[in-house]
């Protein structure tokens, strides 16, 4: 890949009633920040499938990208979860921040019935586990928007060509938000998660 250029990293707003969203402070932690010889752009999704469409493909044609990390929340989830695949449907199990309940719906009509990650998950995962940084592979990233912008951003780089690393990353709960649903939930500190997005970065940027 050539030098410079900059790493995409997005994450959601807050849904389902929190106030707060990991996936979003992570982005904004490491926006501007220096990963290899690139610069990381954070870009903040809706939580609505048709917005965050059109906010994410104007993004992924900028000249000089070179990577994109993508985030969200699974809440509950003990560890980070390195997603292998988007599935071509939405299914959501509650309403998205528009009050949409989308329900056995392609993501893209006439695509493939899912799309493979292209970020090199074992090189991330060994990375992960070497800094002591709680992390898997899992094999789907579920029907609701997570699944939704990676398969579209996926999409797109296939349909114009453009060979880019990308992928999605799911975060646990932050304590905080732990806290304030006071229930026994698993959660990870935010420095951690910061870590961990700027690791998968840094090996995307090796691809």
């Amino acid at each position: 890949m050539p030098a410079g250029g900059h790493v995409l990293v997005s994450g959601f707003e807050p849904f389902g009633g929190d106030t707060a969203n990991p996936s979003q402070e992570v982005a904004k932690g490491l926006d501007g920040r220096r990963v290899r010889d690139a610069v990381v752009r954070a870009l903040i999704l809706p939580v609505q499938h048709e917005e965050a469409r059109a906010a994410l493909l104007p993004a992924l044609g900028e000249p000089g990208l070179r990577a994109v990390v993508m985030l969200g929340l699974a809440g509950g989830r003990m560890r980070v979860a390195l997603e292998r695949a988007a599935l071509n449907v939405m299914d959501y199990r509650l309403p998205d921040n528009r009050g949409d309940l989308v329900r056995e719906t392609p993501c893209v009509a006439g695509g493939p019935v899912a799309r493979w990650t292209t970020l090199p998950l074992s090189a991330i995962l060994e990375a992960l586990t070497a800094e002591g940084i709680p992390a898997y592979v899992s094999n789907t990233a579920g029907t609701f928007l997570c699944n939704y912008t990676l398969y579209a951003a996926l999409h797109a780089l296939d349909e114009t060509a453009r060979p880019i690393p990308a992928g999605f990353i799911h975060l646990p709960f932050l304590p905080p938000m732990v806290a304030s649903h006071a229930l026994d939930e698993p959660s990870m500190d935010l420095a951690m998660m910061i870590r961990a997005a700027e690791i998968a970065a840094h090996a995307a940027l090796a691809v």
